[in-house]
């Protein structure tokens, strides 16, 4: 009974703790920076990528409607950093989201803002 107990305890932590970190749950919060760029979405996408991975920060991307999302995933899964990149005339718009913009780096805002 106290193992069944001690495994639905431990289940339900990590459910909660990846919930916090879910796509969904980064980008319900408010926006730690939005703009525009001149680059297409390859040029800024790939400019912030570079810098991003040479940081030693793992990347992933994402296609999303009309451009691309750059994720900062974590080990016990979710992510911390959501950049999206988006056609916008003849150019792209960006929108990053941090989880706890408090404890984030600012290596990743500063990159976008190298990139732009």
């Amino acid at each position: 009974m106290v193992s069944y107990m001690n495994k639905t305890i431990l289940f339900c932590t990590i459910i909660a703790l990846t919930g916090c970190k879910s796509l969904d749950y980064v980008k319900s919060g408010k926006p730690v920076m939005e703009g525009n760029s001149l680059k297409n979405i390859d040029e800024l996408s790939g400019c912030i990528s570079r810098q991003w991975a040479g940081n030693g920060t793992p990347i992933t991307s994402l296609p999303i409607e009309n451009g691309v999302s750059l994720l900062v995933p974590q080990a016990m899964g979710g992510y911390d950093v959501v950049l999206d990149i988006k056609k916008a005339g003849n150019g792209s718009s960006f929108t990053l989201y941090e989880r706890v913009p408090a404890l984030t780096p600012k290596i990743f805002a500063d990159s976008v803002n190298a990139c732009k």
